[in-house]
């Protein structure tokens, strides 16, 4: 059996025991899974047989209106094999699991995505910013942030010290 064809049955079975989804999407697999079930899920696709997807290459969020997808893009150290998870979890109370114990890799991603949505990751070891300073208010990244407008930002622009 080819290493595709043994991770999409892993992928599936995976997906029946978390209540998850399986799409092909331009030729990757993706699996779509509630938050709650992103540790059990990134845990068994790290150690499936064979082909397990041993390795975080990155770790992102998007803003898809009701929810944020989290989104681990996994791949292997050994192998061809990639796979892209997304643990899909509420945009009122945004938490999901950290993965910092999977992938000590994660902390900065992690943090990111906290920075630039507001996620909080349960369990992280350093949540703070890391692109923005404290006192910043609001997520950038999400779809309902709201900047200056566009006549608010020439007049600052053209502003000259002391006026």
């Amino acid at each position: 059996m080819e290493n595709k064809e043994i991770l999409r049955k892993h992928v599936d079975e995976l997906a029946v025991k978390v209540n998850g989804e399986v799409q092909e999407i331009l030729g990757a697999l993706v699996l779509t899974v509630k938050g709650s079930y992103i540790t059990e899920t990134l845990n068994a696709a790290k150690n499936f047989a064979d082909v397990p997807c041993d390795f975080l290459h990155d770790l992102t969020a998007v803003d898809v209106g009701e929810q944020f997808a989290v989104v681990y893009q996994l791949s292997s150290l050994n192998g061809p094999q990639t796979l892209r998870v997304k643990g899909m979890i509420d945009r009122d109370t945004p938490v999901i699991e950290s993965v910092t114990r999977i992938w000590r890799g994660a902390n900065f991603l992690e943090r990111e995505a906290y920075d630039m949505f507001g996620i909080q990751f349960k369990g992280h070891p350093n949540l703070k910013r890391i692109y923005l300073w404290e006192e910043f208010e609001g997520y950038p990244l999400r779809k309902d942030y709201v900047t200056e407008s566009v006549e608010k930002r020439a007049v600052i622009l053209t502003m000259k010290p002391g006026e």
